[in-house]
């Protein structure tokens, strides 16, 4: 942990891969997984540095199975794990699907509270870089009007890794969305110790007597 009241600026991407840094230094039970987040780091570089700092065991390469690393996620967090899963792009989401509507969302009420799944899964989405069909898709609302999922959009690096930090904290599931139009679009003060911002409470950005926007 750095000292108290540094900061440094940071993109989205960079203000992730912190996070997750952060948390898997605090907790030795949290672990990230999915395609190519090792050795490569990421698609977009948000895992950079993880498989060094951790190893191969805490950070996983997986095959190109969404199906299997959103269920191994689901079994893994039910026994005591905190992972982190990646979906590689939000378009590669649907042989997923069935493990997070029919069994990560309802664990925790199909056990009457006896079992939870506290699983991140991270998704880049959204258009804005060109990339083909499956790689910019934005189905939110899919999960948005789905019982037993928090999902989360940062907007900004504050957020980003504070509201990580946050899901991989929770002990319930986290769909955590990654708006990959801005991932390096700007750079913003971020502390670089660990801190949290809390899931599901309005951020006032700025006040006015004239009109209220809500987003």
């Amino acid at each position: 942990m750095s000292a108290a009241g540094t900061s440094e600026r940071l993109t989205i991407a960079q203000a992730v891969r912190d996070a997750m840094r952060d948390e898997m230094s605090r907790d030795e039970h949290v672990i990230v997984l999915g395609e190519d987040v090792g050795v490569d780091g990421g698609v977009f570089r948000a895992t950079d540095g993880l498989i060094e700092a951790f190893g191969p065991e805490r950070v996983i390469d997986t095959p190109l199975a969404e199906s299997a690393i959103i269920g191994m996620s689901v079994g893994m967090a039910a026994t005591g794990m905190r992972p982190v899963a990646e979906i590689q792009f939000m378009g590669f989401v649907y042989p997923a699907i069935n493990q997070l509507l029919g069994h990560a969302a309802r664990m925790r009420n199909r056990t009457r509270g006896r079992l939870s799944v506290p699983m991140v899964v991270r998704m880049p989405y959204g258009g804005g870089i060109h990339p083909p069909e499956h790689h910019s898709e934005s189905y939110e609302t899919l999960f948005l009007n789905s019982r037993g999922f928090k999902v989360v959009v940062p907007s900004n690096p504050y957020d980003a890794k504070g509201l990580l930090a946050a899901a991989i904290r929770d002990e319930d599931p986290v769909l955590f969305m990654e708006p990959k139009r801005i991932y390096r679009a700007f750079r913003e003060e971020v502390p670089t110790e660990p801190y949290t911002v809390p899931i599901g409470e309005a951020k006032v950005v700025h006040e006015g007597d004239q009109v209220t926007l809500i987003s």
